[in-house]
């Protein structure tokens, strides 16, 4: 039997590395394209309802139209600007682009309980350190434990 390698289930132990793009690959227009549909697609109100609340919440007018242009592959030339990302995430109660642009540096995201777990586990490595140094220092000065 032959096995098949899981190319879904994410290595934690895999180290990420930034992608480094090579000359003429750094163009990511028709992946925000990808992204922004995807995210709007996934989301569970329609694009009348995911543009009124970022008009609502941006102070200003995001119409249905411009998330049509922004989600189109063929229009990469209306992409959605920087400073909308977040408010597209928010409304669409999707990390798409934050966990896209982390992974193009080479990083990771970790939300709410698992981000505090890695918290505390950095934590309780630091405090072992410690206390390793510490044990090794007494011994140091000649005291016993």
């Amino acid at each position: 039997m032959r096995r098949v390698r899981d190319t879904e289930t994410f290595d934690i132990f895999e180290v990420p590395a930034p992608i480094v793009p090579h000359p003429g690959s750094g163009n990511y227009a028709a992946q925000v394209s990808e992204l922004v549909g995807g995210v709007l697609k996934d989301c569970l109100v329609d694009r009348y309802e995911v543009a009124a609340q970022m008009s609502r919440l941006s102070g200003d007018d995001v119409s249905k139209h411009m998330l049509d242009a922004w989600s189109s592959p063929a229009r990469t030339e209306h992409n959605i600007p920087l400073y909308r990302a977040p408010l597209l995430e928010e409304v669409c109660h999707s990390h798409a682009f934050t966990d896209w642009l982390v992974h193009l540096r080479g990083g990771r995201v970790a939300y709410g309980r698992e981000a505090l777990a890695a918290e505390y586990g950095k934590r309780q490595r630091m405090m072992e350190k410690l206390k390793s140094d510490m044990r090794e220092l007494k011994k140091l000065m000649g005291e016993d434990e």
